[in-house]
């Protein structure tokens, strides 16, 4: 799964910081077709596992309920903004980071080091505010509790859902053919596919993650594994930090760790075949760490990221997902206008040299 992962995310060029920079700009649109790509994919998977795996389909959607059972939706838009600004500044985003790192994306590695920075201090301070991230609590997570959706199944409402980010997909690759927008340095159909493409089979993927794991595709929850491990040999420790230790073991953790670092290899691969590995700029040392930190605490802060909430959550039908996704959109746009306002150079004018 892992190397499928990284493959896609790499021939799609959504791994570029001046592809996730732009898009919140509205300069360029390949990583908004890869999210829509990917949700709708994690759409159509899920509303037929609905049906042809109803058993598997219950226990991910549960499993994926019970990690926003707590959150209310002022902690989880809260979190996702801060996300979508450590999206903003690194140009990534959690479960890209491993990927740029298997691409050769220049200070990865301290977006990856920045990341896990802002997982074990959300471990550390989690007890002390979880009696706050309860604001804004909702009667039911689920949209189909409510009104006229109610008298609608599951697998009609997602299959809808999903038709619907189909036809927008259609429509912006009209008005902006993908083939236009790769970035200088690539070309399309060798070194580049289609990112709509490229998420559809990444949202593809929820199919064995349901079936095998019964569970749902996210990247978040492995920085708190990675994290997690130093606490193996201090009992003290994790009867203290009793949050990060309940990401230390077990298979419903582990799967998601070992997903990550094999989609290193899977974008090693897609970059060395295609002759783009280590060519593209990265952001600047600072930003790529601070931006990595605000990426995952934002992350931890709103139970999930890019991949929980934007394809697993929303294909769920979670309310809060569908909170959590303009929050972290919003949050890169926000703060991308703002840089861009200030000192265009940085923000993407050096990225293209």
């Amino acid at each position: 799964m892992g190397l499928v992962f990284g493959s896609a995310m790499d021939l799609g060029k959504v791994t570029l910081p001046l592809v996730i920079r732009e898009q919140f700009i509205f300069r360029r649109e390949i990583m908004l077709k890869m999210f829509l790509g990917a949700s709708a994919g994690s759409a159509y998977c899920i509303a037929g596992a609905s049906l042809i795996f109803p058993l598997h389909f219950e226990r991910a959607r549960e499993e994926f309920m019970s990690t926003l059972q707590c959150k209310g939706l002022i902690p989880i838009i809260l979190g996702a903004f801060i996300l979508g600004c450590g999206m903003c500044l690194s140009g990534s985003c959690p479960g890209m980071v491993l990927v740029q790192v298997g691409a050769g994306i220049p200070y990865s590695w301290l977006t990856l080091i920045g990341g896990l920075s802002g997982a074990a201090l959300y471990g550390v301070v989690q007890p002390k505010i979880e009696p706050y991230l309860k604001a804004g609590k909702m009667k039911s997570p689920k949209i189909e509790d409510y009104g006229p959706l109610k008298k609608v199944p599951f697998w009609g409402l997602a299959l809808a859902l999903a038709v619907c980010m189909t036809i927008f997909i259609v429509i912006i690759e009209v008005l902006f053919p993908w083939e236009k927008e790769v970035p200088v340095g690539t070309t399309p159909w060798k070194t580049a596919l289609p990112p709509e493409l490229m998420g559809a089979i990444i949202g593809f993927l929820q199919i064995p993650a349901i079936l095998l794991i019964n569970t749902t595709l996210g990247s978040s929850s492995a920085y708190m594994t990675y994290t997690s491990q130093p606490l193996a040999i201090c009992k003290n420790c994790q009867d203290v930090m009793k949050h990060l230790n309940g990401y230390r073991t077990g298979i419903i953790n582990w799967w998601q760790a070992v997903y990550l670092v094999s989609a290193i290899g899977g974008a090693a691969i897609a970059a060395n075949a295609a002759g783009t590995y280590g060519k593209f700029q990265g952001v600047t040392p600072g930003e790529a760490f601070i931006g990595g930190f605000c990426a995952i605490f934002g992350s931890r802060l709103a139970s999930g990221c890019t991949s929980g909430h934007g394809l697993s959550g929303v294909a769920l039908l979670s309310l809060k997902s569908m909170f959590a996704v303009p929050g972290m959109f919003g949050g890169g746009i926000v703060l991308g206008f703002i840089y861009f306002s200030v000192d265009s150079y940085h923000y993407t004018g050096r990225l293209y040299s």
